[in-house]
């Protein structure tokens, strides 16, 4: 799969050419410096995949989150959340026949949570963010494991090396019982440059919670999904970084309940 990362050009682009709102940009002033993010509601594949009529080589699978921060002298630095991927069978392009001889990287728990990850203004702050936000619960709870070394760290070597850590923050009530469990959980590590996915054993993960997997096949997963309890599903790491979403049906049938 080749990403596509829009420069915030094409992403004010993308949005002037939805009528229909299906995109968006919210803007922020953190610390005298100027943070725009940009996000969606009610977008649907097409929107995403032809986010242009007249420009098919751009795609708006990054307008997930996908944050610029501008310095002082207006340039700016992207920072970048998971690519917008879908639940299986959930459209056409995203069936079982589609998926089921593709070859698994790996398939990990799908948390119940709240996705953030981090940026480091230009004066060298770093602070977690999340989709289109910057200053709810989620993100003062997620700051504060700047204070563990090890996440710190972690962190820093990241932003300085254009390495993306995407994170989920459980334990706030959701469907799923923690058991009042908060933690900051590793999913995926992104090259902040190109989108790809960079595997997580790479990197020294020294005191950093990291997302649980599963070894199965996707036959193997869809059967456990219909058996499984008190969890929301699974994510499927492609070798080509297609990402697919399986849910259970315990999940499924409170959620539509």
């Amino acid at each position: 799969m080749k990403f596509y990362i829009p420069t915030y050009e094409e992403c004010i682009e993308i949005v002037n050419n939805n009528p229909d709102m299906y995109f968006y940009e919210r803007k922020y002033l953190i610390d005298s410096y100027y943070v725009s993010t940009f996000g969606y509601r009610y977008a649907k594949y097409n929107n995403f995949m032809l986010p242009i009529i007249d420009k098919p080589d751009i795609n708006a699978l990054d307008l997930k989150g996908i944050t610029f921060v501008f310095d002082d002298n207006k340039q700016y630095k992207h920072y970048l959340l998971l690519h917008k991927f879908w639940e299986i069978n959930q459209y056409k392009h995203c069936m079982y026949d589609y998926y089921k001889d593709k070859k698994i990287k790996n398939i990990t728990t799908k948390e119940d949570g709240f996705l953030v990850s981090f940026l480091k203004l230009p004066n060298d702050k770093i602070i977690s963010f999340s989709k289109n936000n910057f200053e709810d619960l989620t993100n003062i709870k997620a700051n504060k494991y700047l204070d563990n070394p090890n996440y710190f760290n972690f962190i820093n070597y990241c932003l300085d090396n254009n390495i993306q850590p995407i994170f989920e923050l459980i334990g706030e009530t959701l469907i799923v019982d923690y058991a009042d469990l908060n933690e900051l959980i590793l999913l995926k590590l992104r090259d902040n440059l190109t989108g790809k996915y960079l595997d997580i054993r790479d990197f020294d993960t020294t005191g950093i919670e990291i997302v649980s997997e599963i070894n199965t096949t996707l036959d193997g997963l869809l059967d456990i999904s219909n058996k499984v309890k008190n969890c929301e599903g699974w994510v499927i790491h492609f070798d080509d970084d297609d990402l697919l979403k399986v849910k259970t049906k315990w999940w499924r049938d409170i959620k539509n309940n």
